[in-house]
């Protein structure tokens, strides 16, 4: 967790406030080819990538070939399916639940679930699994994914065995990790980083990215009501993924989307820009997405605020909607940056975040944590 440090500074008085975690979690793909087809679109998509974390969403989409009645995913740090695979330390998902209709679970062991499902053929599987516990060390996991004729032909799957009955199959690579700067070399891949200062290709020269928002009077930093407070990170992506990578913002402010003050945290005291950006005086919360700029050896593709958000160079913003189901405060996050559906190499791109606050914003400690999650589309 990166710590942002916010004060309130008032004519009377100047009070430290609140403080701001980046998250970054990165989240790539890969493919192995399985069976007599390969899956033809895949990916999937974590509420968190940290080390250890339980009680884990993943999402996942893929679209088969033929006719299926099932599916198995099985969880391994070696990516072929039908050779011996090596499970996640300390991941599980034995206590996991699939609430999808249609989609029905049947565990297998600690790693690996098997799921009943009729797809049809040239059909998109979409489906949630809950709870699980993720890998306790940093690093690529793939889920392996073979489809099945029959639920019955899905329970002979072993590891290093495919069984009867198999039909399509593919993997889905992602990283898990503790760091700021996440990167995989794979046949498909992801390469995310941030950092404090402007970083040089192939995420180099990354620097911790530690902002305080305020402006300096006496010995504080503080916000001022006379002043939206400014503070720059940067982020960078490369990746081969055919429809390229998708990064959303995630906050951890419930019913808020802003900053909550400490012992009242259900006073949303310092509120979401939304889309109506920051004036001075305001106690709002925002940021600001820069145009794209290129570093090192044939840059290409783009990187740019997500297509359709309200994110943007103009005007601060930040999208939180009631009830958490969602926008930031949602279990995946909002659309934040993407790739435009395509590869892009050593793309830049500066985060401005801004604060604001008001003469009667009440005093105190102010917090949330702000997460980005880089996922490919492959």
């Amino acid at each position: 967790m990166r710590t942002v440090l916010f004060t309130i500074h008032t004519k009377r008085v100047a009070l430290l406030f609140g403080f701001l975690g980046i998250v970054i979690a990165g989240v790539l793909g890969a493919a192995a080819l399985v069976s007599a087809e390969q899956l033809p679109e895949r990916s999937v998509q974590l509420s968190s990538a940290s080390a250890a974390a339980t009680g884990v969403t993943y999402s996942f989409d893929f679209t088969v070939n033929s006719l299926a009645g099932a599916f198995v995913i099985d969880f391994c740090t070696t990516p072929l399916a039908g050779t011996a695979c090596v499970a996640p330390a300390g991941m599980t998902v034995a206590s996991s639940t699939i609430s999808t209709p249609g989609y029905t679970k049947v565990a297998m062991d600690a790693n690996t679930l098997a799921v009943t499902a009729d797809i049809a053929a040239s059909a998109k599987a979409t489906f949630t699994i809950d709870g699980i516990t993720n890998p306790s060390a940093s690093g690529l996991v793939y889920a392996r994914i073979v489809t099945y004729d029959t639920p019955t032909n899905a329970q002979t799957y072993t590891s290093d065995s495919l069984g009867t009955g198999s039909v399509d199959g593919g993997t889905v690579a992602f990283s898990i990790t503790d760091t700021i700067a996440v990167s995989g070399s794979v046949m498909e891949s992801v390469t995310f980083c941030v950092s404090g200062v402007q970083i040089g290709a192939n995420c180099s020269g990354v620097q911790r990215p530690v902002l305080k928002l305020g402006e300096q009077i006496g010995d504080v930093i503080a916000l001022t009501p006379s002043k939206v407070s400014e503070g720059i990170i940067y982020a960078q992506v490369s990746t081969n993924a055919a429809n390229g990578v998708t990064i959303n913002l995630k906050s951890s402010a419930l019913n808020c989307g802003g900053l909550l003050r400490a012992g009242d945290l259900t006073a949303c005291d310092i509120a979401p820009a939304l889309d109506q950006d920051i004036t001075e005086g305001q106690p709002k919360f925002g940021v600001k997405v820069a145009s794209a700029a290129d570093t090192g050896a044939n840059p290409n593709g783009m990187l740019r605020a997500a297509g359709g958000s309200m994110y943007g160079a103009s005007r601060f913003s930040l999208n939180f909607i009631n009830g958490n189901a969602s926008g930031v405060t949602s279990t995946f996050g909002d659309p934040f940056l993407d790739t435009n559906n395509a590869p892009a190499n050593n793309k830049n791109v500066a985060l401005t975040f801004g604060a604001s606050v008001a003469n009667n914003t009440p005093a105190g400690l102010y917090s949330a944590d702000i997460s980005l999650i880089a996922a490919g589309k492959f």
